[in-house]
């Protein structure tokens, strides 16, 4: 079992939230960072994560490499974080796919910036 105190240490918080997504549009050119997942359900637990969700412009050559930039930009910001880079394009094509993470953010998720 988890101890409570490093749990907490781990949490989730709107604070943590709000840094989270300045810092990526400081080190990122997103068009649009969507949250979604339990964070934007109000289900979170101690156990929970932030889902992100980063379009791109097309033109960003690897959207892996932008995650690791993202993610090393994100380190000290203590909470876990799943952070899906999908350039414009590509976005436009899954958003609708039944099944997918990119349609439970396109349904259920919140835009918190768009370019």
């Amino acid at each position: 079992m988890a101890n409570p105190h490093t749990a907490r240490f781990w949490e989730v918080t709107s604070e943590k939230v709000e840094a989270a997504v300045r810092r990526i549009i400081e080190v990122s050119r997103p068009q649009q960072l969507i949250l979604f997942g339990s964070y934007i359900r109000g289900e979170t637990k101690v156990n929970s994560d932030l889902d992100i969700l980063v379009v791109v412009p097309d033109d960003i050559k690897s959207p892996r490499q932008e995650s690791v930039r993202i993610r090393r930009a994100l380190r000290d910001i203590l909470m876990p974080m799943d952070i899906l880079v999908v350039p414009h394009g590509r976005w436009e094509q899954l958003k609708e796919l039944p099944g997918t993470v990119y349609r439970e953010a396109w349904m259920r998720g919140r835009i918190v910036y768009e370019s």
